[in-house]
């Protein structure tokens, strides 16, 4: 017995014989003799070691082996046929593989949104998302790492861009934090006297800014579930994204900080999101789809 010889014509003929109930009316359909699907058959079960129709009714019924591999007959059809039809998409200009950079600040639901809508739309390109700190995330654009960077609008003029919503920023703290216990706006110098809980990036990709920070004693965190789990336990208090937290603020679960000023402002900061992509790089039709995706939503 030898597998070497088997044939993707054979796995279809084997399929289509199981799809329309018989060798003669696969035959029509594969528009052959059916001498020609018979002896297909014949040759496939030959190389597999046993039969995969009991042929003493009217009707071939499929054996138990035959039943076993239908499945893997079909799995193998459908994988060539995605076989061809990524192959053709490759050779018309449609990326592999897309590589978006995201600052852990954006909302959630727009990215699931969007990649929603993507997976649907190219369902052979893979994504690749690396999910970042402000300054990692335009680094990671920056050095090619990423193809496509879903940043704060702060980053240098460097990258085109296209506005799709923004980061509104909220301090918070939780119920059982001294600060939460405070009612009503209080002095921004209070926030000195407690540990503030901080997103920073590796010190590699560290610029050596720091953006809204307050407290005399600050810890650095690198992604942003880390500082939310630290804030939630009562550990410090920090910013965070009001899109990531609005439900806990209605829930109780964390305070929202009124300090009477931040940063000289009266304000939050509040940031435009962008779609942004290098000057020189040349996208296709993925990458193009998924900036004009997110820009829409703006």
């Amino acid at each position: 017995m030898t597998m070497d010889a088997l044939t993707l014509d054979q796995f279809l003929v084997f399929v289509t014989v199981v799809q329309e109930g018989s060798f003669a009316a696969a035959a029509r359909r594969m528009n052959r003799a059916q001498s020609a699907i018979t002896y297909t058959i014949q040759k496939l079960e030959e190389q597999s070691g046993f039969p995969l129709f009991d042929r003493s009714a009217y009707r071939p019924v499929l054996t138990d082996a035959g039943k076993a591999l239908v499945p893997r007959a079909r799995r193998i059809l459908d994988d060539v046929a995605d076989w061809r039809h990524q192959a053709q998409g490759i050779s018309k200009g449609l990326e592999a593989q897309l590589t978006l950079a995201i600052v852990s600040y954006a909302p959630a639901t727009l990215l699931s949104h969007v990649l929603g809508e993507f997976t649907r739309a190219f369902p052979f390109v893979e994504i690749r998302i690396l999910t970042e700190t402000f300054d990692a995330a335009a680094k990671a654009l920056r050095d090619g790492t990423a193809d496509l960077g879903l940043l704060a609008e702060r980053q240098p003029d460097e990258f085109e861009r296209r506005v799709c919503g923004r980061i509104d920023l909220v301090p918070v703290a939780a119920p059982t934090h001294p600060l939460g216990k405070i009612d009503g706006p209080f002095s921004a110098t209070i926030l000195r006297d407690y540990t503030q809980l901080v997103i920073s990036p590796a010190p590699q990709v560290d610029s050596g800014r720091d953006y809204g920070v307050h407290a005399a004693n600050r810890w650095r965190v690198n992604d942003l579930q880390t500082k939310y789990d630290l804030i939630l336990a009562g550990v410090g208090w920090g910013s965070m994204p009001r899109s990531r937290v609005e439900g806990d603020i209605a829930a109780g679960r964390l305070i929202e900080l009124r300090p009477e000023s931040w940063e000289g402002s009266d304000l939050m900061p509040s940031f435009p999101l962008v779609i942004a992509y290098r000057k020189e790089k040349a996208l296709g039709p993925a990458g193009a789809w998924l900036i004009e995706k997110f820009a829409s939503h703006r």
